[in-house]
C-alpha cells in the first residue's frame, strides 16, 4: 500500500539537488579567482637563469622566529635553465649582462690558466727533487774549508766536450785519446821550489814546461822574483822544449796587477836576451830560438815601421816641426829621441782636428792612439817582434830598432811559444791579501793582468783551480781569456773550455825532477800554432 509521503519526500530531492551543485560550483570559481588574482598582484617579473641564485625561502620576525615566504611559483624551477643562440644575454642579478659565449670562453681559459700553474708546480717540484749529482745541470765544488756546495752551470758559456771515458793513464801521465791515440800534451810547471831538473831526461817526458816567473807576497805584497827564472828558460831552450810563464799574483787592485804584468815582460825581455846569447840554432830549440849578437837593423825594418808612423831619422830625433796648408790649417810633428812620433793638426782657429800618436816599446808593440775632433780615441796595438830591443851589454846605449845605426835586438824567430799565466789562489791555513777584495775586484785583476800581457803581444792565460774559478771571481767576464784549471785527479771535472789541466801536484811522475813541480794535460798544441 503506498503511503502518502513517499512521493513527497523523493520529488523534494530531485529539485534540490541541481541547486546545490551549481552554488558549489560557483564558490569553487569564486575562490579560485581570488586566489589568482592576488597572486597577480604580489608577483614581480623577473626570469631564472642557470647561475642565478634562488631568492630566500623564509625570513625573520623582529623576534626571531621565522616566516616562511614560500609562493606557488618559487616552486616551479622548469625555466631555471635556458636554451638559445650562444650569443644570448643573460641578465645577472648584478646587473652585468654577458653572452653564453664570453662565458664558456672565461670558463676555458681558467681552466688552461689553471693546467699551465698546475705544471709549472709539477716542474718546480721535481726540479726541487732532482739529484743534482746526475741531472748534468750542477757542478760540485770543494771550499777551501772543506765544505761542499752544488753549483748550476751556466750554459750561455763554452762548455767543454770532452769525454770522461776517453782519458786515459799511462803509468801516471794522464792523457786524451782519440781512436787510441793521444791527441793532447804534457806539461810540466816547475820553479825556485823544483830543486833539480835532469833537462835531458825531461825533454823525453814532457812536451812543455810552464816556468815561474816570480809572485807577490800574500803578506807583505811584495813582488818577489823567482831566483832560477833564467836559468829554467835557458835550460829548456838548451833542451828544446816550448816553454810559457807564469805568475803568481796577490794584486789587491788593477794598479797592482799592471806592475804585476810590467815585471813579467821586463823579465821576458832579460830572458830573451839570455836565449839570444846561448848561440843556439833553430834545430836546437823548439822556441825557434837563435844566435843574435851585434846585428845591424835592416833597411826593410825601418821601412816597415816608417810605414806605422815612427820616425826612423836619427837626425829627426828630438825635434818639433809645424807645417801650415793653403786651408790655414797647421801640422806639427814632434819626434822624441826615441823615435816615437806625435802629428797633431789643427784649424785655422788653433782647435784641434786631429792627433796621432805611435810608439814603439821594447818588447816589439807599436801602438797608435788617434785622438778625433771630438776627444774619442782609438788604440791598435801591433806586434813587430823584429824591433824588440833590448840592453847591449857592451855600452850604456839601450838601443832602439828605429835607428839605423848598429843596435843589439833579439832574434826575429825568438817565440815565447806558450802564454803568459797569472795564477791566483787562497793560502790554505793562513789569509792572504786577495781575501780582503770581493769577487768583481778580483775579476777586475785577473783582467787588468790579462789585458795588459796580451797589449805586449803574448797570449794571457788565467790560472786557478775549480773552486776559485767558479766561486772567487766571476766566470763569464774570464771566459775570453786561455784557462788553465788546476783539479787533482783523474778527471777534470770542469764544466768550461779549458786550455790546460792540471792533475797532479804531489805524485812523483817525472823522471829526472826533485821538489816541488806540477804535471798538467795541454788540450791546445802552442808550439805548433
Amino acid at each position: 500500500m503506498k503511503l502518502q509521503h513517499d512521493d513527497d519526500e523523493y520529488s523534494g530531492l530531485s529539485v534540490r539537488m541541481p541547486v546545490i551543485i551549481l552554488g558549489a560550483s560557483l564558490s569553487i570559481f569564486f575562490i579560485l579567482a581570488l586566489v589568482l588574482a592576488t597572486n597577480s598582484s604580489k608577483k614581480k617579473p623577473h626570469v631564472y637563469t642557470a647561475t642565478a641564485p634562488l631568492e630566500e625561502s623564509a625570513s625573520q620576525t623582529q623576534d626571531g622566529e621565522p616566516v616562511d615566504t614560500l609562493r606557488a611559483d618559487d616552486l616551479n624551477f622548469w625555466d631555471m635553465y635556458q636554451y638559445g643562440d650562444e650569443t644570448d644575454v643573460i641578465d645577472h642579478p648584478g646587473g652585468d649582462n654577458t653572452s653564453r659565449k664570453d662565458i664558456l670562453e672565461q670558463k676555458e681559459s681558467d681552466m688552461r690558466k689553471a693546467e699551465e700553474e698546475a705544471a709549472e708546480a709539477a716542474a718546480k717540484a721535481a726540479a726541487e727533487n732532482a739529484d743534482p749529482a746526475t741531472d748534468g745541470k750542477h757542478t760540485m765544488v770543494t771550499h777551501i774549508d772543506g765544505t761542499t756546495e752544488w753549483l748550476p752551470i751556466n750554459s750561455s758559456l763554452k762548455l767543454n766536450t770532452y769525454e770522461n771515458t776517453q782519458f786515459q793513464s799511462q803509468n801516471g801521465i794522464i792523457g786524451y785519446y782519440v781512436n787510441g791515440r793521444r791527441v793532447t800534451k804534457t806539461g810540466v810547471d816547475i820553479s825556485q821550489y823544483t830543486t833539480s831538473i835532469d833537462w835531458t831526461a825531461l825533454a823525453r817526458q814532457a812536451d812543455y814546461v810552464m816556468i815561474r816567473v816570480g809572485a807577490r807576497g800574500y803578506d807583505t805584497g811584495n813582488i818577489i822574483a823567482d831566483t832560477k827564472f833564467i836559468e829554467n828558460v835557458t835550460q829548456a831552450a838548451k833542451a828544446g822544449i816550448p816553454f810559457g810563464v807564469y805568475f803568481s799574483s796577490q794584486a789587491i787592485n788593477e794598479t797592482e796587477a799592471k806592475e804585476e804584468a810590467t815585471y813579467v815582460m821586463t823579465q821576458l825581455a832579460a830572458a830573451q836576451s839570455a836565449v839570444a846569447g846561448l848561440g843556439l840554432s833553430t834545430a836546437q830549440s823548439n822556441n825557434n830560438t837563435s844566435n843574435q849578437n851585434t846585428t845591424t837593423v835592416p833597411q826593410t825594418l825601418q821601412q816597415k815601421l816608417k810605414g806605422m808612423g815612427l820616425e826612423t831619422d836619427p837626425a829627426k830625433y828630438g825635434t818639433t816641426t809645424s807645417v801650415k796648408d793653403t786651408s790655414g790649417n797647421t801640422t806639427t810633428t814632434v819626434v822624441d829621441s826615441k823615435g816615437n812620433t806625435t802629428v797633431t793638426v789643427n784649424d785655422a782657429e788653433g782647435k784641434q782636428i786631429s792627433k796621432k800618436t805611435v810608439n814603439l816599446d821594447p818588447y816589439g808593440n807599436v801602438t797608435t792612439v788617434t785622438t778625433d775632433a771630438d776627444g774619442t780615441e782609438h788604440v791598435v796595438t801591433e806586434k813587430v817582434s823584429e824591433a824588440a830591443v833590448v840592453a847591449d851589454p857592451n855600452t850604456n846605449n839601450t838601443g832602439t830598432a828605429t835607428t839605423s845605426t848598429t843596435v843589439t835586438t833579439a832574434s826575429p824567430q825568438f817565440k815565447l811559444a806558450y802564454p803568459v799565466a797569472i795564477e791566483m789562489h787562497l793560502i790554505t791555513n793562513d789569509i792572504s791579501r786577495i781575501e780582503g777584495i770581493d769577487k768583481t775586484a778580483r775579476t777586475g785583476v785577473l783582467t787588468a793582468f790579462c789585458n795588459l800581457i796580451e797589449t805586449g803581444g803574448y797570449n794571457a792565460m788565467v790560472a786557478a783551480n775549480k773552486e776559485f774559478l767558479l766561486c772567487q771571481v766571476n766566470p763569464a767576464p774570464l771566459s775570453k781569456y786561455e784557462i788553465w784549471m788546476a783539479n787533482e785527479g783523474n778527471l777534470p771535472d770542469y764544466p768550461y773550455l779549458m786550455s790546460m789541466w792540471k792533475y797532479n801536484t804531489r805524485g812523483k811522475l817525472i823522471t829526472g825532477l826533485t821538489g816541488d813541480y806540477g804535471v798538467s794535460v795541454g788540450f791546445i798544441d802552442y808550439a805548433s800554432r
